[in-house]
Parts: C-alpha cells; sequence; structure tokens
C-alpha cells in the first residue's frame, strides 16, 4: 500500500470554493442562477476553472451569505 507516503489530490477552483458554501449542488445552482447539472460538471472537471460571469455570480453570494471568499479562491493553484 502507500504507507507513510502522503497522496496528494490537487483541489480545483471549483471544488474549493464549492466547499467553502457548505451547500447543496442544487441549492447552488438555484442562488447562483445556473442548472444544477453545470455545478456537478464543473466540480468533477479535472481543471475546474471558474469563469468570470460565474465569478461575479459567486463573489456576490458570498456577500450575501456572509462566506469569506477571495479573489484566489477562484483561481488555480500555479506550482
Amino acid at each position: 500500500a502507500t504507507k507513510g507516503k502522503r497522496v496528494e489530490t490537487k483541489v480545483t477552483p471549483w471544488q474549493r470554493v464549492f466547499a467553502k458554501f457548505g451547500m447543496t449542488q442544487a441549492e447552488m445552482a438555484r442562488n447562483i442562477g445556473v442548472d444544477r447539472s453545470k455545478i456537478s460538471l464543473a466540480l468533477s472537471d479535472k481543471r475546474g476553472l471558474i469563469n468570470p460571469r460565474d465569478q461575479i455570480k459567486l463573489m456576490k453570494l458570498a456577500r450575501r451569505s456572509g462566506v469569506k471568499l477571495k479573489a484566489d479562491d477562484l483561481l488555480p493553484v500555479i506550482e
């Protein structure tokens, strides 16, 4: 097995942001005005990039919901 080795999983911007809200996919979709399938596809996408239109919707939702969301949360981690 992988005893002693840490398995790193890359977290995409969508996955990181979705986790901060603590909502279901359906709740998030309703709150930002998109179909639930868009959230599902975005979360399973290998790159999980958030387009500018959705970034604005998510920032507005964060403000309304009291979720601390920074611009860096919306961007991919560059190594």
